[in-house]
């Protein structure tokens, strides 16, 4: 009987021969050169990830005896999940989490897409316009939140009310930032967003965190949309093609990788949104993010808060793999 290619001496030398010549010839330098950033991936990412599932998969909690700490980590599988899974609070969170995605993915491609296709046209002054437009992004997440929290502040003071007031469109100061329901007085649209996930404080935040975003949505968009060659659309127009099919045929298609980056960038942004929530609101909207920093620092279940982290890092890449799927597909 003969021996099994694996198990095979000589099959087992040219493995090693191969393998050899592959780290010492032409790749050398390229495996040497990646090695750092592949240490660095594994440190900073592959490594905390474990951690994290592992002390999601427990009862972990820090325990003071004498003035001095102690982690207690009791192995209890999946009951933390199962825990998740069956509480009510979770699932709202979660809805509004997705609603919060959602609702700012759709702004940003509409609007930034938008602003993206106005400053690429000619006119005068388009570089100082430029400039302006790109100024929010520039400004950081925690004074974006304190100036938007002086804007929605629910006194006479707040510049948004203040405004209204002026010219008569409300009557009363509004607390923009209380998760109060919509449209109130037509009780089976207010349950629907409310179950949705949708709610005046909610709708507030994405105004404020779109503000600050959209610029950078709309720059790399703008980039993208340089790079297509204008005869492309001179031989559109030669064809007869209208503006909307030129955008529908020629712009969408070719600026769709750079639309898939910014897809992923954002989603993995919105998922994990904190700065801005927690110090417009505090705890008082509970999104997913929110939920894991309160599970873990105020009630002190890290079990609960890193299985809270893990699932939206799960569902992060889920995302961002139907994104990519999505264009290779289209390029295909």
């Amino acid at each position: 009987m003969s021996m099994m290619p694996a198990t095979d001496p000589s099959f087992r030398t040219q493995q090693r021969h191969r393998i050899f010549r592959a780290l010492s010839g032409e790749y050398f330098w390229f495996y040497l050169l990646l090695l750092p950033s592949i240490l660095i991936l594994i440190g900073v990412v592959i490594i905390p990830i474990l951690f994290a599932f592992r002390m999601s998969l427990g009862n972990t909690s820090i325990v003071v005896i004498g003035g001095k700490g102690s982690i207690s980590d009791t192995w209890v599988g999946l009951q933390n999940y199962i825990q998740l899974f069956q509480n009510s609070l979770f699932w709202q969170s979660f809805r509004e989490t997705i609603y919060y995605w959602v609702v700012s993915i759709i702004v940003e491609l509409v609007v930034g897409i938008g602003i993206a296709v106005l400053l690429n046209k000619e006119f005068f002054g388009r570089r100082v316009v430029r400039v302006i437009v790109f100024i929010p992004w520039a400004i950081p997440t925690v004074v974006n939140a304190m100036l938007w929290g002086m804007i929605f502040d629910g006194d006479n003071y707040g510049a948004l009310n203040d405004l209204l007031l002026r010219f008569h469109l409300i009557s009363t100061p509004i607390v923009w930032l209380n998760p109060n329901p919509l449209f109130a007085h037509i009780p089976w649209l207010s349950n629907a967003l409310s179950w949705l996930g949708s709610n005046q404080a909610i709708n507030a935040l994405i105004v404020g965190d779109e503000w600050k975003t959209l610029p950078i949505v709309a720059i790399l968009v703008l980039a993208g949309l340089q790079t297509i060659p204008s005869e492309y659309y001179e031989a559109a127009k030669v064809e007869g093609a209208s503006g909307w099919k030129q955008f529908r045929n020629i712009t969408l298609p070719l600026v769709s990788p750079i639309l898939t980056v910014v897809l992923i960038l954002r989603t993995m942004q919105l998922l994990r949104a904190f700065t801005l929530i927690f110090t417009l609101e505090q705890f008082g909207l509970p999104l997913m993010s929110i939920n894991a920093y309160q599970q873990a620092f105020q009630f002190g279940s890290f079990g609960t808060g890193s299985a809270i982290s893990f699932l939206i890092a799960l569902l992060a890449i889920i995302i961002s793999i139907v994104y990519i799927k999505r264009l290779y597909r289209e390029e295909l």
